[in-house]
């Protein structure tokens, strides 16, 4: 659910966030969190903290 509603917030309708498949809602968050700077590590399928 969390992950629809971060799509909501990103302008996905609500009828398209709520019936797509999990992996490609998973796959547009990542591709959005890369967009934003964000460092996605797949072998450990999480975001890299970043360091100060």
């Amino acid at each position: 659910m969390g992950e629809c509603v971060a799509l909501l917030k990103l302008g996905v309708p609500f009828d398209v966030a709520f019936s797509m498949d999990p992996i490609l809602r998973a796959a547009m968050l990542i591709a959005d969190g890369q967009n934003q700077g964000g460092e996605f590590d797949w072998g450990a399928w999480g975001w890299r903290k970043r360091e100060a």
